[in-house]
């Protein structure tokens, strides 16, 4: 038993280690375009990057932010690979760790709220329609997404993800009209003021 619960927490903790090197992306882009980061949240089945203000940032430096996470796995490829090469992991680690890997890398690229693939979709969509349109596109996309999910579910059971994304998608939409209020604001304040000549 104590040999199984040794394995057990030495697996979670180079999948919680993937999920790290994941988020740390993000984080590393974020420096680099330096927007403010609220916080690192540890969550039961992994990490979440926080971005203050993230409505504000522009569409191309949001594309880039997240897409930054997705591309860890290139990283990840190459650990998991030295760690195998070394023996330090047997073969069934490598290859459990190279599947999660995978499977985390195009799971966030779904377009469903929080993931990375949303925030993706949504700042594509911005380059091209106006704001308010592409937050509500994005959002229906997002429930469709979800509802094919839940279906997927049936077949492989994944709870504690399927209620966190169904909280998630709650709360975003009800966060709708602030999200675009809150853009709004944003916008007024970044226009330069303009001097007007009065004529009669």
């Amino acid at each position: 038993f104590y040999i199984f619960t040794v394995q057990v927490f030495r697996l979670w903790l180079l999948l919680f280690f993937i999920a790290l090197i994941h988020e740390l992306f993000h984080l590393f882009a974020c420096l680099l375009f330096k927007v403010e980061v609220e916080k690192l949240e540890i969550l039961p089945f992994g990490v979440s990057l926080q971005i203050n203000n993230q409505e504000a940032i522009s569409s191309i430096k949001q594309i880039i932010i997240y897409l930054a996470g997705p591309m860890s796995m290139i990283v990840n490829v190459i650990w998991i690979n030295l760690l195998f090469s070394k023996s330090i992991i047997n073969e069934f680690t490598f290859d459990y760790l190279s599947h999660i890997n995978k499977l985390m890398c195009f799971a966030n690229l779904l377009i469903i709220f929080p993931l990375d693939g949303y925030m993706i979709f949504k700042g594509i969509l911005q380059l091209f329609i106006p704001y308010k349109k592409a937050l509500k596109v994005s959002m229906i996309v997002s429930l469709i997404m979800f509802f094919l999910f839940v279906l997927y579910n049936f077949i492989s059971f994944q709870p504690m993800i399927t209620i966190f994304l169904f909280l998630e998608q709650i709360k975003h939409v009800k966060d709708y009209k602030k999200l675009y209020q809150d853009f709004l604001i944003r916008k007024t304040k970044r226009k330069k003021e303009r001097k007007y000549k009065v004529i009669n």
